[in-house]
């Protein structure tokens, strides 16, 4: 059974759904709560119930009520680093929600930091968990498409979040709070995914950015993200806030003797096409999921079993800063019109 820390505030990402997580989760037992401003702690309580242990407003006082297996971050992504560094101090494992700091440079240091105290600090990047994404992983990692060519990935997310808050923006869309716009918090699933996927780093980057809807913002809606993995292969993704309601998402991947696709944003499968002998003459093939699967709670789960030392880690602190390293490069690339190489 583990104790987790839920350090959250006012106005910070999914806050919902990871006290569900901490609610719904036999292997949680207490929930130490901390926020700095007090403000969320009614709203905790009220979903985890008798799991709800203290209620803290700093670091401090949270450690001394005892070192707690993990701490879930969710935090505006300016103020996390000053969060998280405590807690990787103390040798605290983090799960922290993306993108936890507003320039790379930050998660450079918290990750060093990590490391040098044996904690884990894992983004909050679940789409690595997803049914179609793990069939799609052990079906490139057994050579079920040939030799990688080509990459697409599509993240297309509401505008309307964006319009109906045309007066006070939500810290998603200030480039001081959040570093960036769709991409950093968005579009970085697929980035990551990707690489997950083939099993590859991207090593160049080149990107455009805008503000498509035309709103007083000063971070991207719309990124279009192209880059080369390290073995060759290109990829290219469409990031942004285009429309009325979330939508389009998926990713296609190509290879020498097939490819591999999935649209999660429209239907629950994978498919599968190759030319391999090993096909036995039926070369396409469909999988079907009863529903999209992956989500926040079996993500805690995940990284709450990997702190108890059960399982690896779903992801790292060094996959963390390559993704984010990915990101900022496109927004190097998009400001300066050259590629970047990382």
């Amino acid at each position: 059974m583990a104790t987790v820390a839920l350090i959250t505030e006012e106005g910070a990402a999914h806050q919902q759904p990871y006290r569900d997580a901490i609610r719904d989760l036999d292997l949680i037992e207490r929930a130490e709560l901390m926020d700095p401003g007090g403000s969320t702690f009614g709203d905790s309580v009220a979903t985890v119930g008798a799991k709800a242990g203290g209620t803290h407003t700093t670091v401090e006082s949270l450690l001394a009520a005892g070192k707690p297996d993990m701490a879930i971050v969710t935090m505006i992504a300016a103020h996390a680093p000053d969060v998280i560094r405590p807690l990787l101090d103390a040798g605290v494992h983090v799960m922290a929600e993306k993108p936890a700091c507003v320039n790379v440079g930050q998660f450079e240091e918290l990750a060093s930091l990590a490391d040098a105290n044996d904690a884990y600090l894992m983004l909050a990047l679940a789409n690595r968990i997803g049914p179609s994404v793990a069939d799609a992983r052990r079906i490139i990692e057994g050579d079920g498409i040939g030799n990688l060519y080509a990459v697409r990935a599509v993240q297309v997310d509401d505008q309307t979040r964006i319009q109906r808050r045309l007066g006070d923006p939500d810290w998603t869309f200030q480039k001081k709070l959040a570093g960036g716009g769709h991409l950093s918090w968005l579009g970085i699933h697929r980035l990551d995914m990707l690489s997950y996927l083939v099993g590859e780093d991207i090593a160049e980057v080149s990107a455009m950015t805008a503000v498509a809807g035309g709103a007083p913002i000063d971070v991207e809606d719309l990124a279009i993200v192209t880059f080369k993995f390290a073995g060759g292969a290109l990829g290219v993704l469409f990031s942004g806030y285009l429309m009325d309601q979330k939508g389009h998402n998926g990713f296609t991947v190509y290879g020498s003797q097939g490819w591999v696709r999935a649209h999660e944003g429209e239907a629950d499968a994978l498919e599968w096409r190759s030319i391999s002998s090993a096909m036995a003459g039926s070369n396409d093939r469909r999988f079907e999921y009863d529903g999209r699967g992956g989500g926040y709670t079996p993500w805690v789960d995940r990284t709450v079993r990997a702190c108890l030392g059960e399982i690896d880690p779903p992801i790292t602190a060094e996959d963390g800063v390559k993704v984010l390293r990915v990101v900022h490069a496109a927004y190097e690339s998009a400001a300066s019109g050259r590629a970047v190489v990382l």
